[in-house]
C-alpha cells in the first residue's frame, strides 16, 4: 500500500480540531456556513452510511464491486421491486468533506481509497519514479475510481465504438451506445449542451468546470491559431481543442456512489455491504453455472447465492483476478497455482494502458491569480467558496484538452488522434506535501531536483497522454491468496514510436504556448533538466525522449483484461452481452471488457457499461 497522508489536514480541519473540541468545531463550522448561505450539513463530515443489512441467503443478482458500473447496475436492477440485489464492495463510503473537492484527488490517492497498485520494474519508462515503478492507482470504495480520479469526462472517438461492433460485438457501435450516454447524463455544457449529443435528465452531472484561469483561455485561443478547431470532443470527433467537461455537480465530485446510490439506499430490495471482500465466485464445475459468491466481512466468511446472475464489476484487475481464483482463466497458469480449471479462457492475457508524461512545465511571470501553492487554495475561505460551487477546489487542475495526431500514428485515419494533451493550471511544485510524491511515485531525486525548485512559483504544465499505445501486457495471479495484489507484466515504451508520439505532442504545445494570447502572462518554458537527462541539450528531440522515459505518467486507464468479443476471438473472455464464454449466469461489466485502449478517459466508459449491461441483463432475464 502506498504511504498515507491525512486529507483533513489539507483543509486545515486538523488544526481546528487541535484548537477546539470536536463539538465546538462542528457547531461553529455549520453555523458559519449557514450564515453564509452554504448548503452544508453534519453528514458531510462523516462517511456516507450505506448500512450493513441483514444478509439474505440468496438474491436474484449479486454484484461484485461498487465502481461506477457496479453502482449503475445496483440502481437499475433494483428498479424492479420484485428483484433482489446485493452489492458487495470491499471499500467504504465517501466522506464528502474530503472526497468532494476534485483538487484533492492526489491526496485521496494516498489513502485507502486507492488499492495502491504499482507496475513491475520498468526498463524503458518510469525511470524517475521510486524503484522505477509507476503507480497504477485504482479506486476502492462506493464509487470506485470515480472517488480518486481527475473527474475528466470524455467518451472517446466514435470510431472506437464502431470498431468494437465490426469486431463481432453487435449493439456497441457509436449510434447504438449514444442513447445510453444521453440517458446517464445531466449535462450543463455552455457551448455544446444543445447540439443533440448530451442528456439533460440523467443521474450523472456533467458540466463545464466552474473555475478557469486565464491560462485555459490562452491555450484554447492559441491552439485555434495553429489550426486546431474548437469542438465538442464528446460528440464523436476529437481532433481539436476545447475546455474540460467534468463529472461534477456545481464543482463537487460526482461519483458512482453519490450519483446512483446515495438517494436509493432505502430500497428494501437493494442491500449494499461495504468492507466486503469477495474471494471466490462459486461455479458448479460440471454444469458450469455460477451459483453465488464467497466473501469476507468483519473477519467472517459468508456465502450468498445468486438465483439469476453473478455480475463482476470489480475493475479491470480485480474482476480478472477473481475469475482466475474461481477457476476461469488460462489453464496452464491456473494449474501452476493448483487451481481447478473450470473454463480455459484468456483472462488477463491482455492489458493495455494510456501511458504519458508529466510536462513540459512553464513559469508564469505576470501572475494573474496568485495560485502559487496548495496552501493558497485550501484555506477555510476557499473551502467555503467551494461549498458554494466556486473557486479552484472545484477543478482537478486540468482545464482544457487538445487532441493531436502524430506522424507516427499507427492508424492512417486522419480523424483518429493518437495523443491527448491535458492543460493543467498548476504543476507538481504547487503541492509541497507528501501527497503528490506518494500518488505519482516520484522519486526523492526527481522531486527535489525538478519539482521542488518550483515551490511557491506560479507555474503550469501539460500532460500528454498516449491514446493508442503499442505496448501490451498481462495480469497474472501472484498467489492463491485472494488478498494479494495481482502480478503485472507490462512495460511502457518498448516501441520507440510511442515515445516519439508524445514528443511530437510536447513540441506542439510548446509551439502553442509561444503564441500571442500567452504573451501578457509572461510565460517561460521551465529549462531545468530532469535527473538522468542532463547530458542532453535542452529542448532537443533527444532531451524530450529522455524526459518522457524519466517522468512517465500513468493515467489509470487499463482495459482489455476481460476482453469483449465473439467466441471465435482467441483473446475474448466475454461476449457482446458481457456473458463469460462457457459459463452460465456470470457476466463481467466493467472497463476490463473494453477490447482495446479507447481514445477517452475510462470513467465515462464505466458509467456507459453499467447502463448498457443493465439493459442486457433485464432483456435476458425477462425472456
Amino acid at each position: 500500500m502506498m504511504g498515507k497522508t491525512n486529507p483533513l489536514n489539507v483543509v486545515l480541519i486538523g488544526l481546528l480540531l487541535e484548537l477546539c473540541s470536536f463539538r465546538m468545531f462542528v457547531n461553529g463550522f455549520l453555523n458559519f456556513s449557514s450564515v453564509l448561505g452554504i448548503n452544508f450539513g453534519i453528514a458531510d463530515l462523516f462517511e456516507i452510511n450505506y448500512g450493513q443489512p441483514a444478509l439474505r441467503p440468496a438474491y436474484d443478482y449479486v454484484i461484485v464491486g461498487a465502481g461506477p458500473a457496479g453502482c449503475v447496475l445496483a440502481n437499475r436492477l433494483s428498479e424492479d421491486p420484485y428483484r433482489t440485489v446485493l452489492l458487495l464492495e470491499l471499500g467504504k463510503g465517501e466522506i464528502p468533506i474530503i472526497t468532494d473537492p476534485p483538487l484533492l484527488g492526489p491526496t485521496l490517492a494516498s489513502t485507502d481509497y486507492n488499492f495502491g497498485y504499482q507496475t513491475e520494474v520498468q526498463k524503458y519508462g518510469c525511470q524517475g519514479m521510486r524503484g522505477k515503478r509507476c503507480s497504477w492507482a485504482h479506486g476502492r470504495g462506493v464509487g470506485g475510481s470515480s472517488i480518486i480520479n481527475n473527474v475528466i469526462y470524455t467518451r472517446g472517438n466514435k470510431r472506437d465504438y464502431d470498431s468494437w461492433a465490426q469486431a463481432g460485438n453487435p449493439g456497441w457501435s457509436w449510434n447504438e451506445i449514444l442513447p445510453y450516454y444521453r440517458k446517464l447524463e445531466r449535462s450543463n455544457i455552455r457551448d455544446f449542451g444543445n447540439n443533440g449529443y448530451h442528456g439533460k435528465d440523467g443521474p450523472l452531472s456533467v458540466e463545464d468546470c466552474p473555475f478557469r484561469t486565464e491560462i485555459a483561455g490562452a491555450f484554447v485561443k492559441s491552439a485555434q491559431r495553429l489550426g486546431y478547431p474548437y469542438l465538442d470532443y464528446n460528440a464523436g470527433d476529437l481532433i481539436g481543442v476545447s475546455y474540460l467537461q467534468a463529472h461534477t455537480l456545481r464543482g463537487h465530485r460526482a461519483t458512482g456512489g453519490n450519483a446512483y446510490l446515495k438517494d436509493i439506499v432505502n430500497r428494501p430490495n437493494l442491500h449494499i455491504m461495504t468492507r466486503s471482500w469477495v474471494t471466490k465466485v462459486l461455479i458448479e464445475p460440471h454444469s458450469k453455472v455460477a451459483k453465488g459468491v464467497q466473501f469476507v466481512n468483519g473477519k467472517k466468511t459468508f456465502t450468498v447465492k445468486a438465483t439469476r446472475e453473478v455480475i463482476l464489476s470489480a475493475g479491470a484487475f480485480e474482476s480478472a483476478k477473481l475469475l482466475m481464483l474461481s477457476g476461469v482463466g488460462p489453464a496452464k497458469h491456473l494449474q501452476k497455482h493448483n487451481i481447478k480449471v473450470i473454463q480455459n479462457l484468456p483472462v488477463g492475457k491482455q492489458v493495455t494502458e494510456h501511458g504519458g508524461v508529466y510536462g513540459p512545465v512553464f513559469i508564469v511571470h505576470n501572475d494573474p491569480d496568485g495560485y502559487t501553492s496548495l496552501e493558497n487554495v485550501t484555506t477555510i475561505r476557499e473551502y467555503l467558496q467551494f461549498m458554494k460551487g466556486q473557486g479552484p477546489l472545484t477543478t482537478n487542475s486540468v482545464e482544457s484538452l487538445l487532441y493531436v495526431k502524430s506522424p507516427v500514428a499507427e492508424d492512417p485515419d486522419p480523424g483518429l488522434p493518437d495523443v491527448e494533451v491535458m492543460q493543467a493550471f498548476v504543476s507538481f511544485g504547487f503541492d509541497t506535501s507528501p501527497s503528490v510524491k506518494f500518488a505519482y511515485q516520484l522519486s526523492d531525486e526527481l522531486d527535489q531536483a525538478y519539482f521542488r525548485p518550483l515551490a511557491n512559483k506560479r507555474t503550469f504544465m501539460y500532460l500528454p497522454m498516449l491514446l493508442k499505445a503499442r505496448a501490451r501486457g498481462q495480469v497474472r495471479l501472484k498467489s492463491t491468496n485472494p488478498f494479494h495484489h495481482p502480478e503485472f507484466k507490462y512495460q511502457y515504451f518498448e516501441d520507440e514510436r510511442d515515445v516519439d508520439a508524445l514528443v511530437y505532442a510536447i513540441l506542439q504545445v510548446i509551439k502553442i504556448t509561444s503564441q500571442q494570447p500567452f504573451e501578457k502572462l509572461g510565460v517561460e518554458l521551465y529549462k531545468n533538466k530532469v535527473p538522468g537527462c542532463k547530458h542532453h541539450k535542452f529542448n532537443t528531440l533527444e532531451y524530450w525522449r529522455c524526459h518522457v522515459r524519466t517522468v512517465t505518467a500513468t493515467f489509470q486507464h487499463q482495459v482489455a483484461t476481460c476482453k469483449m468479443g465473439p467466441a471465435s476471438d482467441p483473446q475474448a473472455v466475454v461476449d457482446h452481452r458481457l456473458r463469460v464464454h462457457g459459463i452460465k449466469r456470470l457476466r463481467v461489466a466493467d472497463i476490463g471488457i473494453i477490447p482495446d485502449s479507447p481514445t477517452g478517459h475510462t470513467s465515462a466508459h464505466s458509467f456507459l457499461i453499467g447502463e448498457k449491461a443493465a439493459d442486457l441483463i433485464k432483456q435476458d432475464n425477462y425472456r
